[in-house]
């Protein structure tokens, strides 16, 4: 018998997008369990973390500017990372490119992003994780969007390329399940981002929130759908990364794990 606990003290995770919303609570979930986190953001800065103090067991973290739609920055990134710390432990696939609207270029620089760019990274992260001899991780954040058409535009690229990445994160839990390494997806639904709160102490309204602001109703019809009467919580979609990273979940593999308070039973 085990003791229920995570086992993640003194490894080394890589999560992208990990400086506001989803991903900075990942990121402080990781601290606050004694791993050192990398984190890559187009937006990255040294203060990302500056008031945070859950680290413990002199648990670090890095982040680094990286922009997931251009492959030799995510390369680098990997390999920077882990010549720093020696190791990669876990992967978390965090950051979405967010782009909505029907056109060409839109669909272009989404599929470069969050297509290009998960194969990029997983490809670039597997000789590390393989060499963990059994214990390494993915985890890829896809979305409830990606398997009910819930997009705002229907015909924009969100839903499309959410399905791709977990199809994808499938794909790999085949191939390196057979070298050691797990790949699991989460697949939020409705999630009440936070708000970024800048330097200078503006705020940088999050998805949820512009969309409450610029689509009351669309938003509250959605908050009607779900069974559990609410929005999810980041740090609800935390947990259940932080579980599927550990060896709390050793013997799970290709998962898609629906974080949606029963939304997708209902429609």
């Amino acid at each position: 018998m085990t003791l229920f606990k995570t086992q993640l003290s003194g490894t080394h995770v890589l999560v992208t997008g990990g400086n506001k919303g989803i991903g900075k609570v990942i990121v402080e979930s990781f601290l606050a369990e004694g791993a050192n986190v990398s984190y890559c953001a187009r937006s990255a800065s040294e203060d990302d973390f500056a008031t945070f103090n859950g680290a413990i067991e002199g648990a670090k973290v890095l982040g680094t500017k990286v922009d997931i739609r251009d492959q030799d920055e995510v390369r680098a990134w990997v390999e920077n990372s882990a010549e720093k710390y020696g190791r990669i432990d876990v992967v978390v696939a965090n950051a979405f490119a967010i782009f909505r609207s029907s056109s060409t270029d839109d669909w272009r620089q989404s599929l470069e992003g969050n297509v290009i760019g998960l194969v990029t990274l997983i490809e670039a992260a597997a000789p590390y994780l393989i060499a963990r001899e059994g214990t390494g991780s993915v985890v890829v954040l896809s979305s409830v969007a990606g398997f009910e058409l819930r997009a705002s535009n229907p015909t924009g690229p969100q839903s499309a390329v959410k399905r791709s990445q977990a199809v994808i994160a499938k794909g790999y839990s085949k191939m390196l399940g057979q070298k050691g390494v797990r790949v699991n997806i989460v697949s939020p639904g409705h999630v009440e981002t936070p708000n970024v709160v800048r330097a200078d102490g503006t705020e940088e309204l999050s998805p949820f929130h512009l969309g409450r602001k610029l689509m009351p109703e669309y938003m509250q019809s959605i908050v009607d759908q779900i069974p559990m009467g609410r929005p999810g919580q980041p740090q609800e979609v935390a947990n259940a990364v932080v579980f599927l990273a550990s060896a709390l979940s050793s013997y799970i593999n290709g998962a898609n794990l629906l974080l949606d308070g029963g939304f997708s039973v209902t429609v």
